[in-house]
C-alpha cells in the first residue's frame, strides 16, 4: 500500500487487496483468529483517507466503545503513525473523530443509538458485526452512501450476517485464516494449531475460518431472541453476577420468571471493573436493590458491594451446583433480549467437554462461560427450590 503522499509503504495482508479490488458494495470478511483482516482493513481506510480527492467521512464502528478503543482504534492509530499520516492529522480524543486534509474518520459505537442514527457515512466498517443487532446493521447501511465493510469470527450458527448481508446480490464474502497472515510469529501459529487436536468444533471456527455449526456437545440449542421491548412485566427479577478484573470479564445478568419462562437480559461484560465500579454501575441503572446473586468464592467482594449499597448474596454453590443450574436452565423456555450478544456467543459455545476417546461427559468445558456462570448463580440460587429438577 502506498499512501499516495510521499515514498512510505505499508506491506498487507490479502485482506487489504480483496477490499480494494472488490466491485461489491458490501465486502464482508469472515475468519478466524489472527487472520488480520481487522488490521488489513484498517489499512485500507487509511489508504483511502490519503489517496481521496475530494473529503470523506469514513466512520469504524463496533458495539462498546472500551471494546473499539482497545482493539481497532489502536491498529487504526498505529497504522497512521507508522505511515506519517497521524501527526499530519488532528485525533479529537474526546469526539473520538480524526481529521486529515478535510476528510474525517469518526470511531462510533452502538450503545450510543444518537450518534448511529445522526452519522452519515461515505464508508462504513463494522468491526466484530456479530457482535451487533440486525437493526444496528439497518441503520448504518441506510446511512452509508458508499462502501459498506464488515468483519467477524464465524462463531454463532445463526445469525443475521448469513442471510441478510451475506445472500444479498451486492456483497462479496471472503474468507481467511491465520495462514493468510503473513506477519504472524512461528509461536503463535504453533498455539493456534494446537487447538485442532483439543477441540475440533473451536478449530473449524477459530483455525479454519468457517461457520459454527451446532455441536452435539453444545449444552442449550433452544433459546429464542426477543427484543427487550417485548419483555413482560415481572413482580420480581434478581440479578447474577460473576466477578472479572484483569483476564476475566466481570459479567452481569438479571432474570426474570413467568411460570416455566424465563427471560434473560445482559446488563454488563466487562473487564478492570473494581466493586466500586460495580456499584455505581447498578446504582446508575436503579438495579442495587436487585438482590444480587454473586459468585461466592469471593466474599470479601459480596461483603464490600454490600457496604457499598449493593444487595448483594454469594451464590449456591457445592458439589453438582453446576450440573443441577444447567439441568433446572433446560427445564425452562428461555427467551434472551437481543441486545444481549456476549450472551449469545457464549450459549453458541458453551459445550460439554469431550475426552481424548470421544466420550462426551456431563461437565461444561471451562472457557467463554462468564455469562453462563452469572446465569446459573441467578436461576439456581434463587429457583432451585421451587420446581423439581435432575441432575443431568
Amino acid at each position: 500500500m502506498d499512501t499516495g503522499k510521499g515514498q512510505i509503504k505499508e506491506f498487507c495482508n490479502v485482506q487489504f487487496y480483496q477490499t480494494l479490488n472488490s466491485k461489491a458494495r458490501i465486502k464482508v470478511h469472515q475468519g478466524g483468529t489472527r487472520s488480520g483482516k481487522t488490521y488489513a482493513i484498517c489499512q485500507f481506510l487509511i489508504y483511502k483517507l490519503t489517496t481521496t480527492k475530494k473529503p470523506i467521512t469514513i466512520s469504524i464502528v463496533r458495539k462498546t466503545l472500551p471494546a473499539l478503543k482497545r482493539s481497532v482504534l489502536r491498529d487504526f492509530i498505529s497504522i497512521a503513525t507508522k505511515l506519517g499520516v497521524y501527526y499530519k492529522g488532528e485525533h479529537n480524543k474526546a469526539e473520538n473523530t480524526f481529521k486529515f486534509n478535510g476528510s474525517i474518520v469518526q470511531f462510533l459505537s452502538t450503545d450510543d443509538p444518537q450518534k448511529i442514527r445522526g452519522a452519515k457515512h461515505d464508508i462504513c466498517f463494522l468491526n466484530e458485526a456479530n457482535e451487533l443487532t440486525f437493526e444496528d446493521f439497518r441503520q448504518l447501511n441506510m446511512r452509508t452512501v458508499g462502501e459498506l465493510i464488515i468483519d467477524f469470527n464465524p462463531s454463532d450458527p445463526v445469525h443475521w450476517l448469513y442471510n441478510e448481508v451475506i445472500e444479498r446480490v451486492d456483497s462479496d464474502l471472503f474468507i481467511t485464516t491465520y495462514k493468510d497472515n503473513q506477519f504472524l510469529p512461528s509461536e503463535l501459529v504453533q498455539e493456534i494449531e494446537r487447538i485442532k487436536l483439543r477441540d475440533p468444533d473451536y478449530w473449524r471456527v477459530y483455525g479454519e475460518g468457517q461457520r459454527a455449526v451446532f455441536s452435539d456437545r453444545q449444552i442449550f440449542t433452544n433459546w429464542k431472541y426477543i427484543p427487550l421491548s417485548e419483555f413482560p412485566e415481572f413482580d420480581e427479577t434478581v440479578i447474577g453476577l460473576d466477578f472479572g478484573f484483569t483476564n476475566d470479564e466481570l459479567a452481569i445478568v438479571e432474570v426474570g420468571k413467568i411460570k416455566d419462562r424465563l427471560y434473560i437480559n445482559e446488563l454488563m461484560y466487562k473487564k478492570g471493573m473494581t466493586n466500586r465500579d460495580i456499584a455505581n454501575f447498578l446504582k446508575s441503572i436503579g438495579k442495587a436493590q436487585t438482590l444480587a446473586y454473586c459468585d461466592s468464592a469471593e466474599p470479601k467482594s459480596i461483603v464490600e458491594l454490600r457496604q457499598m449499597g449493593v444487595l448483594a448474596k454469594g451464590a449456591t454453590k457445592g458439589a453438582g451446583s453446576i450440573s443441577a443450574g444447567i439441568s433446572l436452565l433446560k427445564e425452562h423456555e428461555i427467551f434472551v433480549s437481543e441486545q444481549s450478544t456476549n450472551l449469545k456467543h457464549e450459549q453458541h459455545t458453551y459445550f460439554w467437554q469431550r475426552l481424548k476417546d470421544n466420550t462426551i461427559i456431563n461437565k461444561p468445558i471451562d472457557a467463554n462461560n462468564h455469562l453462563m456462570d452469572a446465569l446459573r448463580y441467578a436461576v439456581y440460587s434463587k429457583y432451585k427450590n421451587r420446581t423439581e429438577f435432575f441432575v443431568v
